[in-house]
């Protein structure tokens, strides 16, 4: 059956037959039907999101009728979620349905948290507000009236996030609630629930939530499934730290005072106030000026901190004693967790890392925001427990599992231990690289006369002219990236773009242009497409290794030297980082780019060369001269690629006009 979907039936529809996709599909069916584990390393382009949906259709299609349950499928970003839901599960559907494969449409439901959608009570007491006010919320006011029509918040454009807040379902939603029975969100959840769906859709932090539920003998938060498949895996990790790391916010104790003084707990809530303004003075850093950019240090526990959690404790263990009754639920179960929490700073435990993470402050800001954080020290373990013990078979696949070719690093870090049945697969991907792909390497000796940025900035230069713009240059600082855009403002003939932190409005200004230049960080590593001669150069300034911070400090300790730990597991991250990288530079078969890596320890004969050859595709040329890289353009590239003329002087433009 696989075979004939993918050599048949979709090339019918105009998909190409890739034989890795194939490959992958069935180890996917494999793990599936041997109850395993499988790591799928899965070349940019292979299409793996078709290979792991037919796996999962044609085992749930053979499975006994008392053992059918639905497959869950999660992923990291939104983008792919509308993508599986909106393209690849209609027309998947479609097909299979036509080759008689499947004898009713799949049904497929998203799932994420209640916060996320409309309580139609709320709204309602919303919209009568607004109304109040007249035409000066006239926007506003039509923002609410199509949350009418649209169940989902995230499908709101416009909407403040005051006006979210106002709007969302409430974490206790009441059971006694007088619009139950026509509410639309608890016809959502009926609709979830049916034995008519067969995938459900969410994100990484929602599938965590849900066995964390479960792991507590909580109500679970998706219906029960016989198999995950769990794409964009690489990031996973990233969000088990977020949900397992425990926080105490100053900004949270300051909102629970005005709670307690509602409930007529006058005394306490000036206990609790005192607490928290002894707290908030014991952890001010020394030098706020230097707290003014969001940094993490690590907790030392000094006779005043100690202190004030101490009071905080006794003041929350009273409230919880003596008026148990006069707390509403919501209240209670955010003073039992804020007593929890101030428990790992009171009395520091092996078992975690403890830091104190500040906020970005305002100038004129009157201290300094933070909260007290603590994250499992033995965090795949915590992994090993949520996920992989109820022995579930599951799929984890992503483009940048394997650091290098080896998947060492990845299991360690998902909690995947010896006892597991554990396959890993790795397939390449079906672009040829070794024709449309030249690596460009700095020199190792650069000038260290000149200021490094404008140094920098003369690098990019020569490098964008060579390539006749089409660039996307990736940084590893904002800092470092706004005093090259700086240096470079008005120098090329072409727009020239500066993608900040959440600036999404400029990448799709970028995209717009038929030739223009990118400078960007951040989420512009991975996720985003740049297909065509867009990006026909790739500039990665420096290698991405990971930010030292007291997490990583601390597990640094358990190695026996320091370049153990390196090896171990800052060398495999940085791979990983740059593979996700790399993979800006190619979206499709036709596509070509050199790619430059001007961080000289890259270089040939560089500390680093060899582990980054490792992190990329096998075949491509490498080479360290820039007239090389025209060469290999010239070759590749139309006529209309090369205008502007970047040689002709009186052709250029200020590129000021073109820049906001």
């Amino acid at each position: 059956m696989v075979e004939t979907i993918f050599r048949q039936q979709l090339p019918a529809h105009g998909m190409a037959v890739r034989e890795g996709q194939i490959k992958l599909c069935h180890a996917m069916l494999n793990a599936l039907y041997n109850k395993e584990v499988a790591l799928c390393n899965a070349g940019v382009g292979l299409g793996k999101t078709y290979a792991y949906l037919v796996a999962c259709l044609l085992w749930q299609s053979q499975r006994p009728r008392a053992l059918w349950q639905p497959v869950v499928i999660s992923t990291a970003s939104v983008a792919l979620q509308e993508a599986i839901l909106q393209e690849y599960i209609p027309f998947l559907s479609s097909v299979l349905l036509q080759c008689g494969y499947l004898s009713k449409p799949i049904q497929a439901v998203l799932r994420k948290g209640k916060e996320r959608f409309v309580c139609d009570l709320r709204l309602l007491e919303r919209q009568r507000q607004m109304a109040q006010r007249g035409d000066r919320f006239a926007r506003r006011t039509a923002i609410l009236r199509q949350a009418q029509d649209c169940l989902d918040l995230d499908k709101l454009p416009g909407l403040s996030a005051f006006d979210r807040r106002q709007i969302c379902v409430l974490e206790q939603c009441p059971r006694l609630c007088p619009a139950r029975s026509r509410c639309r969100y608890q016809r959502y959840l009926r609709e979830s629930s049916s034995p008519a769906v067969s995938i459900q859709v969410c994100n990484h932090n929602y599938l965590l939530a849900d066995a964390f539920h479960r792991q507590n003998a909580w109500r679970p938060l998706l219906r029960d499934y016989q198999a995950v498949v769990i794409d964009e895996a690489h990031r996973l990790p990233e969000a088990a730290e977020q949900m397992l790391t425990k926080q105490l916010s100053i900004k949270r104790l300051w909102q629970l005072i005005p709670r307690l003084e509602q409930q007529h707990l006058t005394r306490n809530a000036q206990r609790f106030r005192a607490a928290t303004e002894a707290l908030a003075a014991a952890c001010q850093p020394q030098e706020p000026h230097r707290a003014r950019a969001e940094r993490q240090v690590p907790y030392q526990p000094t006779q005043e901190r100690q202190a004030a959690l101490g009071a905080l404790q006794t003041c929350i263990d009273e409230l919880l004693r003596r008026y148990p009754s006069r707390l509403p639920l919501s209240l209670r179960h955010q003073l039992q967790a804020t007593s929890e929490t101030a428990a790992l700073f009171a009395r520091p435990q092996e078992d975690w890392i403890t830091y104190i993470e500040y906020e970005a402050a305002a100038e004129d800001q009157i201290g300094v925001q933070f909260a007290l954080c603590a994250v499992p020290r033995n965090q795949p373990k915590h992994l090993y427990r949520l996920l992989w013990r109820r022995e579930k078979p599951a799929i984890l696949t992503s483009g940048t599992l394997a650091a290098g070719r080896d998947f060492t690093h990845v299991q360690r870090r998902l909690g995947l231990h010896d006892g597991l049945a554990v396959q890993t697969v790795q397939v390449a991907s079906p672009f040829d690289y070794a024709k449309n792909c030249l690596l460009v390497f700095s020199s190792r000796h650069t000038d260290a006369g000149n200021n490094p940025h404008e140094r920098l900035a003369r690098q990019l230069e020569q490098l964008i002219r060579a390539a006749n713009g089409h660039t996307l240059v990736l940084f590893t600082s904002y800092d470092q990236m706004g005093h090259v855009y700086e240096r470079l403002e008005g120098r090329l003939p072409v727009p020239l773009f500066k993608a900040p932190r959440g600036g999404q409005w400029f990448v799709e200004q970028f995209k717009r242009c038929d030739n223009a230049v990118l400078l960007a960080g951040g989420p512009c590593w991975e996720g985003i497409d740049f297909p065509g001669d867009r990006v026909s150069l790739l500039v990665i300034v420096r290698l991405p290794f990971p930010v030292p911070d007291p997490v990583r400090e601390a597990r640094r300790q358990q190695y026996p030297d320091l370049h153990s730990y390196i090896q171990t597991e800052i060398v495999p991250e940085m791979q990983q980082k740059l593979r996700q990288g790399f993979g800006r530079a190619i979206r499709t078969e036709t596509d070509s780019c050199a790619v430059a890596i001007l961080d000289p320890r890259a270089a040939p004969g560089g500390r680093y060369h060899q582990a980054v050859l490792d992190a990329l595709p096998a075949g491509i040329p490498v080479t360290t001269e820039i007239n090389e890289m025209q060469t290999f353009l010239r070759a590749r590239k139309g006529p209309d690629f090369f205008l502007p003329d970047f040689k002709n002087d009186s052709k250029q433009t200020d590129s000021k006009t073109n820049t906001k």
